[in-house]
């Protein structure tokens, strides 16, 4: 596993190599039902999001827990970069979330991240309701 002694150094090491301006934007990412990623750059409201996918609504994955109901997020709100959403079917606003949820929301988002490799994984990714869940 390597060396576990300290370092001397107080620098901070990049695993990215790449100069700064490369690395990218910080961008909101919003996994949709089929499980495609869309990023946002700029100040984009959840409702314009939204309107895109009649039926769905957008939640963001910091606020989804286990036994809860998926919190949505306002439509005039602003999707906030490095943050990620989801969008989920209205009828599973009805329904509290479960671990399996969870864990399938998850496996959508880290596929969605793995046929995007450049873009890092923004938030642990959450949940929607038993049977409300595209795979």
């Amino acid at each position: 596993m390597g060396n576990c002694a300290p370092s001397k150094s107080n620098s901070v090491e990049r695993r990215d190599r790449r100069p700064a301006a490369a690395v990218g934007t910080v961008t909101a990412k919003v996994i949709r039902l089929d499980g495609s990623l869309e990023e946002y750059n700029g100040a984009v409201r959840a409702g314009l999001v939204a309107a895109k996918s009649p039926g769905c609504y957008l939640c963001a994955g910091e606020a989804m827990e286990v036994g809860a109901h998926p919190p949505g997020v306002a439509e005039a709100e602003e999707l906030q970069p490095g943050q990620l959403y989801f969008l989920l079917p209205i009828s599973s606003s009805r329904h509290p979330l479960s671990l399996p949820d969870l864990c399938l929301l998850a496996i959508k988002a880290s596929a969605a991240q793995r046929r995007h490799p450049e873009e890092a994984p923004a938030a642990p990714p959450p949940s929607s309701p038993p049977g409300d869940i595209q795979k």
